[in-house]
């Protein structure tokens, strides 16, 4: 199989078959991010496509999932997706196509067109939507705004596309978790995503953000607050919806499926907040310090 720079997949795409098909990531202008900085984007070609299906078929000939790879594949064009689907289905006629997915990558694609590619086996798209609140999305540079992952993520159900969404916390910085978070719950009961990854930035020495730490023009949130921003968003859920929230980056881990487990969680998290030391804020600031990228 051929691989160029970071393979960045979601944790539920572990067993999946894991397919080069673009490289780095179209916009690769959001503040937080560092995981394309030195990945130009550009398409795989058509053979090395073609050379590692082959190659999977091989080793993984009873598959059922495969994951695209690349910062956004759908932002393709409907006509290029086709192809590709096309082509993933000589080897493995029953296969659900899986990637990573722009809210922008939905903006010149008809409903018809999404229905197309479902139709195709194109489904359970991974979707970075990070905020609902158009201030925080303007200042990292998402390329968009609440009412676009609104309108956007509603032409995807209306094409029977699930999908799932990553909520970034912390993002708003020192004080504003909680406008973030009332923000971030009036986007999603509006739309029905499957899953929500929620995680919290950690902020990377190469990254645009940093900058903005060391000037001063943003304030990074702490660990009390970025429990307490997590504990407003999950307290204003108000559709069924699959939270993970086992990244390395956030200050609790959980897995809750609303509404059933709702109250638990919020329980839980009172809890934690409630245990809440300067101890605990010191430790976990330390081990934030460390990672890599989130």
């Amino acid at each position: 199989m051929h691989y160029t720079g970071p393979v960045v997949r979601p944790p539920h795409e572990a067993n999946s078959i894991l397919l080069e098909v673009t490289v780095g990531c179209t916009h690769n202008h959001c503040t937080f991010c560092t995981f394309y900085h030195d990945t130009p984007y550009r398409l795989a070609p058509k053979s090395q496509i073609e050379a590692d299906l082959q190659e999977a078929k091989r080793f993984r000939p009873d598959a059922k999932r495969l994951y695209a790879l690349g910062g956004d594949p759908f932002s393709l064009r409907t006509a290029k997706l086709v192809a590709l689907a096309e082509q993933i289905h000589q080897y493995f006629p029953d296969i659900n196509i899986a990637m990573y997915a722009r809210i922008s990558s939905m903006f010149n694609k008809s409903l018809d067109e999404l229905k197309q590619l479902r139709a195709l086996g194109i489904n359970d798209l991974v979707i970075g939507v990070e905020s609902g609140d158009d201030e925080v999305l303007a200042r990292v540079n998402k390329g968009y705004n609440r009412a676009d992952i609104i309108r956007e993520c509603q032409k995807l159900e209306a094409a029977d596309i699930s999908y799932r969404v990553i909520f970034l916390g912390g993002l708003a910085g020192k004080g504003n978790g909680q406008r973030n978070a009332d923000n971030m719950a009036n986007v999603l009961n509006q739309l029905h995503p499957t899953h929500m990854y929620m995680t919290s930035v950690a902020i990377q020495p190469d990254s645009s953000m940093y900058q903005e730490v060391l000037d001063g023009s943003f304030v990074e949130a702490s660990e009390q607050e970025r429990i307490e921003e997590t504990l407003a968003l999950v307290e204003q859920l108000e559709q069924p919806i699959t939270l993970l929230g086992q990244s390395v980056a956030n200050p609790v881990n959980f897995i809750a499926i609303l509404p059933e487990q709702k109250t638990q969680l919020i329980s839980e998290l009172q809890n934690v907040l409630q245990q809440f030391s300067g101890q605990d804020e010191a430790h976990l600031r330390r081990q934030r310090e460390q990672l890599r990228n989130i």
